[in-house]
């Protein structure tokens, strides 16, 4: 029977496989390989990165701050976890934090966070996330409504944070960045209009790793494009996206 099973779909142009147990494969950390070809020009990087979070949770850079003890400044805007970021990284004397949004003006902006009131057991990742879009924040709680047994009512869960705001070039000017080698930006759905508000004339980071899964299919063209026209070559890594100045390139088709 099995033979007859194998010939029919041969004949169909198919093929059967047996499909073994999942095993843990080798991973390749892209970034930390674009990284190692930029630090043989440069040893001395300095990131920044917008969107820290904890500084652990699904981080690209955790490891290789840990690994290479990097330089740079992590801007967290919500306060517990601006808290647990300094917290992990209490060990790296070379680090610079702060505590403010990076929006299109200074002042105070409202950002948008899910509720954690102890009324719903929500995943981890629930609390993690914020924005200042909060159609953004409905649209994610929307998608995953039935997997978390979510209320009818999600607005409820939204909470409105007002929070201080700096521009990235007030951010800049603030710490005294002269340099930045390393961007690295996840701020759910906000990542372009960060990339924008970059002052590419003064500072061209070498590397830009920024989440483009959250962007619409129209900001992600134009974002990649714009990107490409500043002389970035680019690769999507699940999720995320890394911009490089100096990657070694050939010309290809790519269709978004």
């Amino acid at each position: 029977m099995k033979q007859l099973l194998q010939q029919t779909v041969n004949h169909l142009g198919y093929r059967v496989s047996k499909i073994r147990p999942s095993v843990e494969l080798p991973h390749i950390d892209i970034l930390d390989l674009v990284l190692q070809n930029c630090m043989q020009q440069n040893s001395d990087l300095f990131f920044v990165q917008i969107g820290a979070n904890d500084g652990k949770t699904a981080d690209p850079v955790t490891e290789l701050i840990h690994r290479y003890r990097l330089r740079g400044l992590l801007v967290e805007p919500q306060p517990k976890m601006f808290k647990r970021l300094v917290e992990n990284y209490q060990d790296h004397p070379q680090l610079a934090f702060e505590n403010s949004l990076i929006a299109a003006q200074n002042g105070t902006e409202n950002f948008y966070a899910i509720r954690d009131d102890g009324q719903y057991k929500l995943p981890m990742w629930c609390y993690q996330i914020a924005s200042l879009d909060r159609d953004k924040m409905l649209d994610l709680l929307s998608g995953q409504k039935q997997d978390l047994h979510l209320p009818a009512d999600i607005e409820s869960l939204i909470e409105t944070i007002p929070l201080p705001a700096l521009t990235f070039q007030t951010l800049l000017e603030k710490h005294q960045v002269r340099q930045v080698d390393l961007l690295v930006i996840d701020t759910i759905g906000y990542d372009f209009e960060i990339i924008k508000m970059i002052p590419f004339d003064q500072i061209k980071p070498a590397i830009i790793n920024f989440e483009h899964s959250l962007l619409s299919l129209d900001d992600r063209k134009e974002c990649f494009e714009y990107l490409a026209h500043l002389g970035y070559s680019l690769i999507q890594v699940s999720v995320d996206t890394i911009a490089y100045l100096h990657a070694p390139t050939r010309k290809a088709f790519y269709t978004f």
